[in-house]
């Protein structure tokens, strides 16, 4: 959409609240026309500038203004011994070019942003990663049809386990949970019958195939008097 096109219908939207505006009567409703108003007055300002001070920028500019900004919220990721990365999937990916990525680092933080594509921006921001990273040495690539962030370990060879710092303290919590209420001290062997059902409770089929049949065996144990 070009900037003539942009202001053609701000100035429609303009008129139209305007109408509005005179048949209005609650106070509320009056304010949020207001504030509308003024707000599309501000933007067609904006557009008009742009376009008398740089004819040949103008079209670009007033797109970026303008677009939606998507939040992604999914992405996978793996690491090895130097790096985190993160792989994020974006429709028609293909089609994306190397200037309209950009990728901000800093020692606990990343922001990536795909402009202009598919009529909107599209962000992936993490304020609080796990641990530190290098930014100087982490990149961002288009890669095998994902987006490929590479962020530098600042610590070799550490194991994040997470990426984020939330994720890390979820995890932490859990597992201090897990060894207060399963492995009670006072009582050994419910301990173990606890943290036995709750494996079972949250594992896979081969886990669950590897339990039943531990019980099995340990109930076997039992009636012939070996116990466990």
């Amino acid at each position: 959409m070009t900037s003539d096109s942009l202001i053609e219908n701000l100035s429609a939207d303009l008129q139209e609240f305007e109408l509005l505006m005179q048949t209005a009567t609650r106070p509320n409703v009056k304010d949020f026309l207001h504030n509308k108003l003024s707000e599309i007055k501000v933007n067609i300002e904006k557009l008009e500038k742009a376009k008398l001070a740089s004819p040949t920028q103008t079209d670009e500019a007033a797109v970026k203004s303008t677009l939606y900004t998507t939040k992604i919220s999914q992405y996978g990721w793996d690491e090895s011994s130097k790096f985190v990365r993160l792989y994020v999937t974006i429709p028609q990916i293909e089609n994306l070019r190397e200037d309209q990525i950009s990728c901000e680092f800093t020692s606990t933080s990343v922001k990536f942003i795909a402009q202009n594509h598919l009529n909107k921006n599209h962000l992936l921001q993490i304020v609080g990663l796990a641990y530190s990273i290098v930014p100087k040495e982490s990149t961002c690539k288009i890669k095998s049809g994902n987006v490929v962030i590479s962020m530098k370990k600042d610590k070799e060879g550490r194991t994040w386990g997470n990426v984020t710092a939330v994720e890390k303290k979820e995890k932490e919590a859990k597992d201090s949970k897990l060894n207060s209420k399963d492995m009670d001290s006072s009582d050994p062997q419910a301990g173990i019958m606890n943290l036995m059902k709750k494996m079972y409770d949250e594992g896979d089929d081969d886990m669950k195939r590897m339990i039943k049949k531990t019980w099995y065996e340990s109930q076997q144990k039992q009636k012939e008097g070996g116990g466990l």
